[in-house]
């Protein structure tokens, strides 16, 4: 019964695709037209298409303003070495991370991806968007003596970046007095960083981490390391703060 099935139905088939190619006709283009349609503030808006997505719309605004926590003082990140914004971002980065990597003794972001400031008060989920808006992984990175150094040059060179778990002086572009981890800096150890992938491939002037001697993710979004930290802030009924902590001194 089967294949007496299959057989009708193939010769069906065929004979279906034989009526179409036979019905087939060719067509030439002999002309064509190009109108352009603006779409602007005289166009008025489909009452059906606002009707579909308003619900999904109005979901989101009321995610992207729940609060999510309190700040004791709005974090600013005005051109200095170290910045309110700048401690808060790397040492979240740095708690979140040891919590999947301990053996992280560092961590390294740039100001230019900081993208906004938190006032004092309530900070909601677009705040934290706003922060961080890109979708950058983290991840761990074994550098040799050598590579730390010429990180450690690189946030010299820009009189101070975001970091965490390092200390330094800066003078005359040149650091010194440098410590990792609690330790005096060895050039002749190695270090493990913790960075985010966008940097690790050599973003913002960071070639020196783009061989590193041994890279590892951890599977977690910086922005979503900043929420699990803010979070545990909150249930703990903690408000979000920093310290300028003389991280990294400058003396210009």
């Amino acid at each position: 019964m089967r294949t007496s099935f299959r057989s009708a139905y193939g010769a069906i088939l065929l004979a279906g695709l034989g009526l179409m190619a036979s019905c087939q006709k060719h067509f030439a283009v002999t002309r064509n037209e190009y109108k352009q349609y603006g779409i602007d503030q005289q166009v008025g808006a489909d009452s059906a298409i606002i009707g579909y997505y308003q619900p999904y719309k109005d979901k989101m605004q009321a995610e992207m303003n729940r609060v999510v926590g309190q700040t004791e003082v709005a974090l600013t990140k005005p051109s200095d070495p170290e910045t309110l914004m700048g401690n808060f971002f790397a040492d979240a980065m740095l708690k979140e991370g040891m919590k999947k990597d301990p053996t992280i003794q560092f961590t390294l972001a740039t100001k230019g991806g900081l993208r906004t400031t938190f006032p004092k008060g309530n900070i909601t989920v677009s705040q934290v968007f706003e922060l961080m808006p890109f979708e950058n992984e983290m991840v761990v990175l074994k550098l040799s003596g050598e590579n730390v150094q010429r990180v450690i040059d690189f946030i010299a060179k820009k009189d101070g970046e975001p970091v965490a778990g390092i200390r330094m002086k800066i003078r005359d572009n040149k650091a010194y007095d440098i410590t990792i981890a609690g330790q005096p800096f060895n050039i002749n150890k190695t270090y493990n960083l913790l960075t985010y992938d966008y940097l690790a491939d050599g973003g913002d002037e960071l070639e020196c981490l783009r061989n590193p001697l041994e890279r590892r993710e951890i599977n977690q979004k910086v922005r979503e390391a900043l929420f699990e930290n803010i979070s545990d802030l909150t249930r703990q009924g903690k408000k979000i703060t920093a310290q300028l902590d003389g991280r990294i001194v400058s003396d210009k």
